[in-house]
């Protein structure tokens, strides 16, 4: 695994989600699009979908599960479509949600995917996206630029991936403490030492 004490992080809180969600809604509103059925790509997608659909009153809610970043990365670094979607979508308006949009590939494949059920529309959101994505979302809160690519450790997400960072920390200290001290020193993350014990012991 690579040293993750080399990467730039960013750790949103549930005020950015909150805020981003309220951004791409009224985004939506604004288009007049009024989706019937709302897809959440999981699984980063599926927190956040289910908030869209709150804030747009949606009850139609379903998902569609890729492999790609993290513990379910595949082994050659490319995007799976792993379950697929058996709702008749004829002639519905779809709108699919994930969380970020990074290399587009997840995205891509849900789309591909969801348009042979022959929507009427078929449109994107995501909460962020970056700029060198393949696919640019149809809805957005965040544009992040390629140069300012940072590794997103969303609240959903957030013991696996302070986890994974973990696994760059082996055998620098028995102390919870210190090692809390040294990821804070390294990539400006805040994490409770009791965590790190949790997560190291469990």
């Amino acid at each position: 695994m690579a040293d993750l004490t080399k990467v730039k992080y960013m750790v949103p809180t549930w005020t950015d989600i909150e805020q981003w969600i309220d951004q791409i809604t009224k985004k939506i509103k604004k288009s007049d699009f009024k989706p019937d059925i709302v897809i959440a790509l999981t699984r980063g997608g599926w927190v956040p979908a289910r908030i869209i659909c709150d804030h747009l009153i949606i009850k139609e809610l379903y998902a569609i599960k890729t492999e790609h970043w993290g513990l379910t990365a595949t082994r050659d670094g490319s995007a799976k479509l792993r379950d697929k979607i058996a709702v008749d979508l004829t002639n519905k308006k779809v709108l699919i949600v994930d969380d970020i949009t990074d290399t587009g590939q997840s995205l891509k494949l849900a789309i591909d995917h969801v348009s042979q059920l022959t929507p009427s529309v078929l449109k994107t959101a995501t909460l962020i996206h970056i700029s060198h994505s393949s696919v640019q979302p149809d809805f957005y809160a965040e544009l992040m630029k390629e140069e300012d690519w940072k590794w997103v450790i969303f609240p959903w997400n957030y013991r696996e991936d302070i986890k994974n960072i973990l696994s760059s920390y082996k055998g620098i200290s028995e102390n919870y403490e210190d090692i809390s001290n040294q990821i804070k020193k390294d990539i400006n993350i805040n994490v409770d030492p009791l965590l790190i014990k949790d997560l190291l012991t469990n």
